[in-house]
């Protein structure tokens, strides 16, 4: 009989283990979604977004036809600040986006929030 007891409590041992296997939940992923930076600049050469999500280096975006440069960045929800480089030279707000806080330096920086 002991043998019976001690095979019993090995099946429900492992039954416990399986269940609690089951109810763990992988752990968390941050949820991105893919942003959009979007400019009217036919006269740039080139133009680049660049903010605190991607420690300021600035990241080119693409020209259409018509002139709009365009780009996405994949991005966990909160709030960034950014701006646009122009010919690699020229950091400027995003004119199409009124939020805004100052840069620490006398200027401003764009706000998104995701």
């Amino acid at each position: 009989m002991a043998l019976k007891k001690e095979t019993k409590a090995k099946v429900t041992a492992k039954a416990t283990t399986k269940a609690v296997k089951a109810v763990k939940k992988p752990a968390s992923k941050s949820k991105t979604s893919e942003v959009e930076f979007k400019v009217f600049a036919p006269a740039s050469d080139s133009v680049a977004v660049a903010g605190d999500f991607n420690s300021w280096k600035p990241i080119a975006l693409k020209r259409d036809r018509s002139g709009v440069w365009s780009g996405k960045v994949k991005l966990s929800g909160g709030t960034y600040q950014y701006k646009l480089v122009f010919n690699g030279q020229y950091w400027e707000t995003d004119n199409s986006n009124p939020e805004r806080v100052s840069d620490g330096h006398g200027g401003e920086n764009s706000v998104k929030r995701v």
